[in-house]
């Protein structure tokens, strides 16, 4: 099956993550492709550098993804529980595209897995 039902993150935002990638100057951690702080813009949304527009891909609270973020920044695992329907896939999904520019890196379980059960 080579059909596919939508474009892939980094596929749909690819001049956004360009346009961050481009003005970074930041610290990026081995493997990533944004540092941490355009990651957070990417997620949360904003201006780049040449004026391109960064739609917000979550929101919600800007810390809780600054704390995901930073999770992931600093070479821990990064665990996303809660109620069907809160965009733990969506904002899984984003954050490897705006970390690897490659959003299929994404770990999913279905519902009625708990935490004791995935560790």
């Amino acid at each position: 099956m080579t059909e596919r039902l939508r474009l892939l993150a980094e596929e749909s935002y690819a001049g956004e993550l360009k346009a961050l990638a481009a003005e970074d100057t930041g610290h990026k951690p081995l493997g990533w492709i944004l540092s941490p702080r355009q990651v957070v813009t990417y997620l949360m949304g904003g201006t780049a550098a040449d004026g391109t527009l960064i739609t917000p891909k979550y929101v919600g609270s800007r810390a809780l993804m600054e704390t995901a973020v930073a999770t992931l920044a600093t070479d821990r695992a990064l665990l996303l529980l809660g109620m069907p329907g809160t965009a733990k896939s969506w904002v899984s999904e984003h954050l490897a595209a705006a970390i690897t520019w490659d959003s299929t890196l994404v770990i999913q379980f279905p519902a009625g897995i708990d935490a004791t059960q995935i560790r």
